[in-house]
C-alpha cells in the first residue's frame, strides 16, 4: 500500500488533475467521480493515465496490441477489466501483476495464442475470466497457479466440451473434460471461468490442483466425492 501510495503522489504532482479531466471529458465516459471509466471505442494508448481511484474500466474495441501495462500499473482499485474485441496478440508475464483486487477480467475476442507463465500473477482476488474467442493453443496449470480464489467451478464453458482431454496432471492425461467436470462443479465460490476455443487445454489442472489443496485442508483425500477413479497412464 505504502507503494501505491507513492505512485499516487507522483502521478498527482507530474500531471494534477488537469490530465485526468481532459481524459474523462474529452476522451472517455466517466461516472460517479472515475469509478467508472467507459474507452470502448477509443483508440487507446499505453500513455494514457488513469485516475487511481478507477474501480470498472472499459477498454473493449479500443484498438489494442498489447496489455497496457503501463496505463495499469497505478490502478490497485480496479474489479473489473473489459478488453475484448482487440488485437492482443499475448500476454506477457506479470501483465496484471498490480491489479490485486481484479475480481473480473474479459479478454475474449482478441488474437491471444500466448498466455505468460506468470499471467496469474497478483490476481488473488479473481472470480471471474473470460478468454473465450481467442487462438490459445495450450494452457498449462502455471498459467493460473496464483489464482487463490480458484477453488472451485461453478461454470465451465467450452466450445468443442467432449472432444478436449487434459494433457496434465499425469493422473488426468487424456480424460475428456466431460468427465471431469462432474467433480469439479461442486460450485462452493461463485467463481466462473470461460474459456473457447477447440484446443487441447489443461487449464482444468488448475481446477484440480486447487481442489486437491482444498480436500488436504478438510482432511480429506483430492479424489474423494467423485464417481470417477483415477489411475496414472504412462
Amino acid at each position: 500500500m505504502r507503494v501505491h501510495y507513492l505512485i499516487w503522489i507522483w502521478i498527482h504532482f507530474s500531471f494534477g488533475d488537469s490530465e485526468f479531466h481532459y481524459l474523462c471529458q474529452k476522451i472517455c465516459l466517466c461516472k460517479e467521480g472515475a469509478k467508472f471509466v467507459n474507452c470502448s471505442g477509443v483508440n487507446v494508448t499505453d500513455n494514457l493515465i488513469f485516475p487511481p481511484e478507477t474501480e470498472h474500466l472499459d477498454l473493449s474495441i479500443s484498438n489494442l496490441y498489447s496489455v497496457p501495462r503501463k496505463a495499469l500499473r497505478s490502478l490497485w482499485k480496479l474489479q473489473v477489466l473489459l478488453l475484448s474485441g482487440n488485437y492482443i496478440t499475448e500476454v506477457g508475464d506479470r501483465a496484471f501483476s498490480s491489479l490485486e483486487r481484479l475480481q473480473k477480467l474479459d479478454i475474449h475476442r482478441n488474437e491471444i495464442t500466448v498466455l505468460g507463465s506468470s499471467f496469474s500473477t497478483g490476481l488473488s482476488s479473481l472470480r471471474e475470466l473470460n478468454l473465450s474467442y481467442n487462438r490459445l493453443q495450450e494452457l498449462y496449470y502455471r498459467n493460473f497457479q496464483h489464482f487463490e480464489n480458484l477453488q472451485n467451478v461453478k461454470r465451465l464453458i467450452l466450445d468443442d466440451y467432449n472432444n478436449m482431454t487434459c494433457m496434465e496432471p499425469q493422473v488426468l492425461r487424456n480424460l475428456s473434460l466431460s468427465a471431469v467436470d462432474t467433480q469439479l462443479c461442486i460450485a462452493e465460490t461463485v467463481t466462473v471461468l470461460v474459456i473457447t476455443f477447440t484446443v487441447f487445454i489443461t487449464v482444468v489442472a488448475a481446477i484440480v490442483m486447487a481442489e486437491r489443496n482444498r480436500k488436504k485442508r478438510t482432511g480429506k483425500h483430492w479424489s474423494e466425492d467423485s464417481d470417477i477413479s483415477y489411475e496414472s497412464q504412462d
